[in-house]
């Protein structure tokens, strides 16, 4: 089995300034460089396309994929920010500057004004194991400290390939679920994605069952080192 993340092409977090919701869709560059993979990962073929409700995403898929059906998944939604509405570009900048600065004890709080960690964590995590079940994936024996980390997958599930487009913070989540990693609220610190960077994950033999095991990461991604705001999410 196979299950490649695709994070979305760059957000327009300064054009969207002023208005009242924190759901950008993508600058001119990041359409350009997500059309550009439609040659590409947009001719594989997937067992299934989910993709976050938030634009910025959504138009990473269409671009991509532009004649193939995929399925809006709420859980995958980024972490909840703060109401930026009315603020300069500078004072978000300063914010975002400010919160990763904080000492990481307070980093489980989340992000001031918006979705608490463990609530995020809890989404994701919840909807990712729901997901798997209806695939053919789940976890063997989540009770035992020897392996459960372990999966058994159906035939069907064994052959097949899936693709989630979605966030940074989102994918960290997702990649500390399935690599068995300690949760940690700065994840997605670790498992930095440049916009439209992909990973590639696929199951492995292990005793009697599966684990996912890490085949690429990055790959294909792209940045903007000019954009003044900070792009995390």
């Amino acid at each position: 089995m196979e299950i490649i993340l695709l994070r979305h092409a760059q957000p327009d977090w300064l054009g969207h300034q002023g208005q009242d919701s924190n759901d950008p869709g993508l600058t001119e560059l990041g359409r350009q460089k997500a059309q550009e993979m439609a040659s590409g990962l947009g001719q594989e073929i997937f067992d299934s396309i989910q993709v976050s409700p938030y634009l910025r995403s959504q138009e990473t898929a269409r671009a991509v994929f532009p004649d193939k059906e995929f399925h809006t998944q709420e859980w995958l939604r980024e972490i909840r920010l703060p109401s930026f509405q009315r603020q300069s570009a500078e004072q978000v900048s300063q914010f975002f500057r400010s919160v990763k600065a904080r000492p990481l004890k307070a980093w489980w709080e989340g992000i001031p004004g918006g979705e608490p960690f463990r609530d995020f964590h809890s989404r994701v995590s919840q909807g990712l194991r729901n997901n798997l079940e209806q695939l053919g994936v789940k976890r063997m024996r989540p009770d035992s400290d020897d392996d459960q980390h372990l999966f058994s997958l159906t035939p069907e599930a064994y052959r097949s390939r899936h693709l989630i487009v979605s966030h940074l913070g989102t994918s960290g989540i997702i990649l500390s679920e399935l690599l068995h990693l300690e949760l940690v609220p700065w994840i997605w610190e670790s498992f930095t994605l440049d916009w439209n960077g992909i990973v590639r994950l696929e199951t492995a033999q292990v005793a009697d069952g599966y684990i996912f095991c890490l085949r690429k990461f990055n790959e294909g991604g792209h940045r903007d080192p000019s954009l003044g705001l900070p792009v995390q999410k």
